[in-house]
């Protein structure tokens, strides 16, 4: 990626160059960030990464990046809300979808950027929009843009490449260690592995950062089947991919993620674990 012509910062630049893979960057973006115009300006660059004509991606001086820069480009759509509650309706979502299948008309790619897009995007009009994402037309690219990554739908998320912009979660060595051995009791084929690492969770204190730290490294092994870079853990993430197919990881996501709302809701620890392994190992032995 080229950032010459860009005024980005250097956390900025590592966190979207991760997303770069072979030329490539994954279907759909979550861009999680406090400012909004500068969480704009990040999806208005990949936006030119992949409509760019240079050799050197994006340059900001062809005519494919200046209509990019401009918001004038046929091929990059930023979707307004038509209501007064600032929500997408049903309506716009389908005739967002329909407009996805049509062909780009300049580019190789086409672009869809929705800002705002925690609140924007209501239950329905999410749900309308998983299939979409899971199966998504060639060349076709959604950013999701918002503050609070954790307002969409857990299926939404799994689907999608989650990137901060301008701080991340701050996880303990410990919370870190025991996400990993879960990963490897996941991976593993005896059940014992898997029940022995959840024990970790007995620490409530820390239980919440684990799940989080094992959410990061299945993130990572969805990028890698993805084709994009992981961020976490590349080396437990390539044994995920090996491992498991798409929907096993988008899965055990989803599981991890409802964990964590049950972590919440002070149930029962040492039932929580057990259900927990059960399903991990319900989902790895799925095809």
């Amino acid at each position: 990626m080229n950032f010459n012509n860009f005024d980005f910062d250097k956390n900025t630049i590592e966190v979207l160059s991760s997303l770069e893979t072979g030329g490539r960057l994954p279907h759909a973006v979550i861009i999680e960030c406090k400012d909004e115009k500068r969480s704009l300006e990040c999806a208005k660059f990949l936006a030119m990464y992949l409509v760019c004509t240079a050799e050197n991606k994006p340059c900001g001086k062809c005519n494919q990046c200046i209509k990019t820069n401009d918001f004038a480009h046929p091929d990059i759509s930023v979707p307004k809300t038509a209501n007064v509650s600032h929500t997408f309706s049903m309506k716009q979502m389908l005739d967002i979808i329909r407009d996805a299948y049509i062909i780009p008309n300049e580019a190789n790619a086409k672009v869809y950027i929705f800002e705002n897009a925690d609140d924007a995007l209501k239950v329905d009009v999410q749900n309308a929009f998983l299939k979409t994402l899971e199966e998504p037309p060639k060349n076709v690219h959604f950013f999701l843009l918002c503050k609070n990554a954790q307002k969409l739908l857990i299926t939404i998320r799994s689907r999608c490449t989650i990137v901060k912009i301008g701080g991340s979660e701050t996880l303990s060595d410990s919370a870190i260690t025991g996400a990993k051995a879960v990963i490897n009791g996941i991976i593993s084929s005896k059940e014992y592995d898997l029940l022995k690492a959840l024990n970790v969770l007995g620490n409530k204190d820390n239980a919440d950062n684990v799940l989080s730290a094992v959410t990061l490294i299945l993130r990572d092994g969805l990028a890698i089947l993805s084709g994009a870079k992981p961020e976490f853990d590349s080396e437990l993430a390539q044994k995920l991919a090996s491992r498991f197919i798409q929907k096993q990881i988008m899965d055990m996501l989803e599981l991890t993620e409802t964990s964590k709302i049950k972590l919440k809701q002070y149930v029962n620890i040492n039932l929580l674990t057990t259900w927990l392994c059960g399903e991990y190992r319900r989902i790895s032995w799925q095809r």
